[in-house]
């Protein structure tokens, strides 16, 4: 099998860099909205973008690829596209096939440098993603509850400093009125004019 042509191969390159910096589906993949496969999806959306192209050359409809890409986000993803991206994503895929076709490809290093600053932006936040993870495992740990509590007292006290230095006192509840058989006695808050 002969070695495909350098055109085709900046044309995937492109695409990849394309889809890997798209909000919506990096959110989509990240987020595993289209399941614990999301990857293996995405990659497969590329491949069917690319042999779309492949098959239809310079007689690409534009609607029918904003079609397909609307398609394939729904379907896989549960994505719905109401920020129009589709509309963006088919200009460039357009734009970045008719540049490869002829040898251009400033286009895909300019996809390649925003892929980059996506993912070298976006790393921070996994990090921080993976402490939200281990803070939430860590209070699954704590079954009976006493860890929430203490956490949750803590914050009472800041609450309560940083309150009442910053707002107006307010005024305290009253004691709870127990009668004769041990019943508490519910009095209406009277209603602000």
């Amino acid at each position: 099998m002969a070695a495909p042509h350098p055109n085709q191969v900046a044309f995937k390159k492109g695409v990849e860099y394309l889809f890997h910096s798209w909000t919506a589906l990096k959110l989509a993949v990240d987020g595993e909205w289209g399941g614990q496969d999301s990857v293996e999806k995405r990659d497969w959306f590329i491949e069917t973008v690319v042999d779309y192209f492949g098959q239809h050359g310079k007689s690409i409809d534009t609607f029918d690829l904003e079609d397909i890409l609307v398609q394939i986000m729904n379907d896989e993803f549960s994505v719905l596209l109401e920020d129009h991206s589709e509309q963006h994503i088919a200009k460039i895929l357009e734009q970045l096939y008719l540049e490869c076709t002829h040898g251009k490809y400033d286009l895909v290093e300019t996809l390649k440098q925003d892929s980059q600053k996506v993912s070298g932006s976006l790393g921070g936040s996994k990090s921080r993603k993976n402490d939200d993870e281990d803070d939430d495992s860590s209070d699954e740990d704590g079954e009976d509850g006493e860890a929430e509590e203490g956490s949750g007292e803590s914050m009472d006290v800041e609450m309560g400093e940083s309150s009442s230095s910053s707002a107006p006192s307010r005024k305290e509840k009253p004691e709870p009125i127990i009668d004769d058989d041990g019943f508490e006695t519910v009095v209406r808050k009277s209603r602000r004019r």
